[in-house]
């Protein structure tokens, strides 16, 4: 559905665990057509303080409702707190492009780290519902089991224990340490003949999304990312959340033009993005 404003109803929205919060919001159209990995863009003020509107992961959608979680991180987000049921929210959306998926995948991967954990638990629920005959892992990771716990408020992790894993860095619950050494250690102990149909999703800290996108390069493997970023308009106008990406060997430009893996551009994040194939970013600059 193309994007549209919209005044959506507070159906909750509360507390998750501690400093993050989970709305619910009553809008149809957007529950029946938002994709896993789109957003949507909350007017939290009808003043001038805050002036922007926040952007935020779609994280659940049902018949008539879609979901988002925020973190307290600001003004913004601490009055968004205070909202109660039946409020009405201005938000602008589905905005940008979801996760690209084709079909059901042999074996999916999602890996997580904190806050980045939202769009992620949009496509695992998904990936549960459309695709029963393919098989989906969930890594989150997190600094704490606090950082972790989000998910139990949307899966039943005792039910999921042989598809939800943790990995905290104080070692509080799950693997003890960072949640791409847990999916490695994970991924040493996949057969080889179950090899091949096999794609990465990640969502979180650059640091872990640079990692993420090695392990899939090395293994050969597809991987999506979705990438976080500080928005002003949502839409592309202000190019505020450009990001560097490079031009793929193979690709209809380097058909022109040898020095194409050489090639450089920059894309919006809310536009062109927020997903894009990992191997198309360029790290580290």
């Amino acid at each position: 559905m193309p994007a549209c404003i919209h005044d959506a109803s507070i159906v909750f929205n509360r507390p998750v665990v501690p400093g993050i919060m989970r709305m619910r919001l009553e809008w149809p159209a957007a529950a029946r057509h938002a994709q896993p990995g789109q957003f949507i863009m909350v007017q939290v003020s009808e003043h001038t303080d805050p002036l922007l509107r926040r952007p935020f992961s779609i994280c659940a959608a049902q018949h008539e409702t879609i979901d988002i979680l925020y973190k307290l991180v600001g003004k913004g987000t601490a009055a968004m707190a205070l909202w109660q049921i039946g409020k009405t929210v201005n938000c602008i959306g589905p905005l940008g492009n979801g996760f690209n998926i084709t079909g059901p995948p042999k074996r999916a991967y999602l890996v997580a780290g904190g806050i980045g954990i939202a769009p992620l638990l949009f496509l695992f629920q998904t990936f549960q519902e459309r695709y029963h005959g393919s098989f989906s892992a969930f890594f989150i990771g997190g600094k704490t089991a606090r950082d972790v716990a989000v998910v139990d408020d949307f899966f039943d992790s005792a039910l999921y224990h042989d598809y939800i894993f943790h990995a905290t860095e104080d070692a509080a619950r799950g693997f003890p340490g960072l949640v791409t050494d847990l999916l490695l250690q994970y991924l040493q102990h996949v057969r080889h003949e179950s090899r091949g149909g096999e794609c990465l999703f990640g969502c979180g800290p650059i640091p872990m999304l640079s990692r993420l996108s090695a392990i899939a390069e090395h293994r050969g493997i597809d991987c999506q990312v979705s990438l976080e970023s500080r928005m002003a308009c949502g839409i592309g106008v202000c190019l505020g959340c450009a990001i560097k990406t490079r031009t793929l060997p193979g690709s209809a430009f380097d058909a022109a033009d040898s020095c194409a893996s050489k090639f450089s551009t920059y894309k919006r994040v809310c536009a062109d993005g927020p997903v894009f194939n990992s191997a198309t970013l360029v790290w580290g600059d």
